[in-house]
């Protein structure tokens, strides 16, 4: 038997996590808004729920699971069956692109990059925030993924091959931020760089080379 997917099934779990962490979710909303310059039209790639496009003001998203997506609507996000490999919009339709987490269920990131320097108009950025494998509490995430149904298959990274990744797929690293020191539901520093906090994000740009 093929276990059900808990991206359709746990919907109220899942958010149950952000209700229950709203501090450590605003301090990762906050975290990743430190990078985003001023845009017009933005998308979250695996936008799930649409819970970080809303706090975000993204207006577009990209997600597999139907119960997933029917949330993310409901918040206000044109939330599109699609995934990180192929997204159904045209070349250059957008000025900003995101993924919160989603690195760690893709086992080959190339191709999802590759898709999102194509949507993106030139210049755009792509912003990462991803569970950051080399940080102090990276281990605890490895260690606890077994018995979570939402991590039970992820492959986390850290910031280097997060960065040689981007840079394979067209993209210029620009600036990062690093988060999330303890689990302890309050709010956290926001610190430059990576390395030390587990939530991470980088953000790179759509370079004008080929």
């Amino acid at each position: 038997m093929v276990p059900a997917d808990p991206y359709e099934t746990q919907v109220d779990a899942y958010e149950a996590w952000f209700i229950q962490n709203d501090q450590l979710f605003a301090t990762e909303v906050a975290a990743i808004r430190e990078l985003m310059p001023a845009f017009q039209r933005g998308i979250e790639i695996g936008t799930g729920t649409g819970l970080f496009a809303q706090a975000l003001g993204l207006s577009d998203g990209v997600e597999p699971a139907a119960a997933m997506r029917e949330k993310a609507r409901q918040r206000g996000i044109a939330a599109v069956e699609g995934t990180a490999e192929h997204c159904p919009y045209r070349d250059e339709s957008f000025d900003l692109a995101l993924m919160v987490t989603i690195d760690c269920y893709i086992p080959d990131l190339q191709p999802s990059f590759l898709e999102s320097r194509r949507i993106l108009k030139p210049g755009g950025p792509l912003i990462i925030a991803f569970i950051d494998r080399a940080a102090p509490l990276g281990s605890f995430y490895e260690t606890k993924k077994a018995s979570d149904p939402f991590y039970v298959n992820a492959h986390f990274r850290t910031a280097e091959e997060m960065q040689q990744a981007l840079e394979q797929a067209g993209f210029e690293l620009s600036d990062a931020r690093q988060t999330v020191f303890s689990l302890e539901n309050v709010r956290q520093d926001i610190l430059p760089g990576t390395g030390r906090g587990v939530f991470a994000v980088l953000c790179a740009h759509k370079s004008s080379k080929p």
